[in-house]
């Protein structure tokens, strides 16, 4: 069987993966379980490894995670020239009985229309495990500080600091559990400004801040925010990632909006919300498209750098926000 899992939760593809492996496999050692990154490993090793069953054993598992492939819009990868995807399609149509392979995107922004998921749709299990709504987030997290203050007693959280830390950790699953035990380590008594010192924002939302800066012109903002991001021990490379993402939806807005659809159109195209739309259409006057193209081009060329131990990573990307022009 082939699976694809796909989810903006890490820690709830993860509890997939190892649902199906327990379903599967009555005992998991690493001969029978295989895990890849999919950033790092050509698809055609991976269904070498699909194909290949041990002596001994019946079944296997073969996890691939970060499928950067699927999302959409296609992030730039060093291996993508070697990819060799006709072997993915002849697998896919002719999988291996004997084993499950597991295909995984840490993202929501999955390329539907792409063969790879046709096929998957047709003869394989397609799990999305979707974001909590804002209502069920808000539940979710006062069950969550509850049941941890009735298994600690004398432990108590302010409403503000309860809504700060519900907005702050903005349906990221791992973060709020991590967030609530820092929290009552350092106090008892949890108040607002308690939050705000030891829970920093979203990483998305300052993503999209820098972001902003640099549209703006403002990249002594850029830097600065930067720096204070390096306190919280966020890596460059994250950053670039997520930077591409945002100048890569960009691109497809400004492309989208050529061809005359409209912003529900987009936004139902692109699988974000339409005031996403507006906002990114306010923005495409600030840049041009060949501007948008070095700047993806000059964020690859970083992040192969960094990779390759050619810079040093938090000089080469604070040199990147200062040099950085949006003409």
């Amino acid at each position: 069987m082939v699976h694809l899992v796909y989810s903006n939760q890490s820690s709830e593809i993860k509890k997939v993966i190892k649902l199906i492996a327990k379903q599967s496999l009555p005992e998991r050692d690493e001969m029978n379980f295989v895990r890849y990154d999919g950033n790092n490993t050509l698809i055609q090793e991976v269904i070498d490894e699909a194909n290949y069953v041990p002596l001994g054993y019946d079944h296997k598992v073969v996890a691939v995670d970060n499928c950067y492939f699927l999302i959409k819009p296609k992030p730039r990868n060093k291996i993508e020239s070697d990819q060799d995807y006709k072997a993915l399609f002849s697998y896919l149509r002719n999988p291996n009985p004997d084993c499950d392979l597991i295909l995984t995107v840490p993202t929501s922004q999955i390329d539907t229309s792409s063969e790879i998921f046709k096929i998957i749709q047709e003869s394989g299990r397609i799990t999305e495990i979707k974001d909590p709504d804002t209502k069920e987030w808000n539940k979710y997290a006062r069950a969550t500080v509850e049941d941890y203050i009735k298994k600690n007693p004398g432990s108590r959280i302010d409403s503000e600091a309860l809504m700060e830390l519900t907005e702050r950790t903005a349906g990221d699953i791992p973060l709020l559990r991590n967030s609530v035990i820092k929290l009552f380590l350092y106090t008892d008594h949890v108040r607002y400004e308690d939050v705000l010192l030891m829970v920093t924002r979203p990483l998305e939302d300052n993503t999209f801040q820098l972001f902003n800066f640099l549209l703006n012109n403002e990249n002594e903002k850029a830097v600065g925010l930067f720096r204070d991001l390096q306190v919280s021990n966020v890596e460059p490379v994250t950053l670039i990632g997520m930077l591409g993402n945002q100048f890569r939806l960009l691109n497809e807005v400004v492309f989208l909006s050529k061809k005359g659809m409209s912003n529900d159109d987009i936004a139902k195209e692109l699988g974000i919300k339409p005031i996403r739309v507006q906002i990114l259409k306010r923005q495409t006057y600030s840049m041009s498209e060949k501007a948008i193209y070095r700047t993806l081009d000059d964020l690859f060329n970083l992040d192969l750098q960094i990779k390759s131990g050619l810079v040093d990573r938090f000089y080469a990307f604070e040199l990147f926000l200062i040099n950085f022009k949006r003409d």
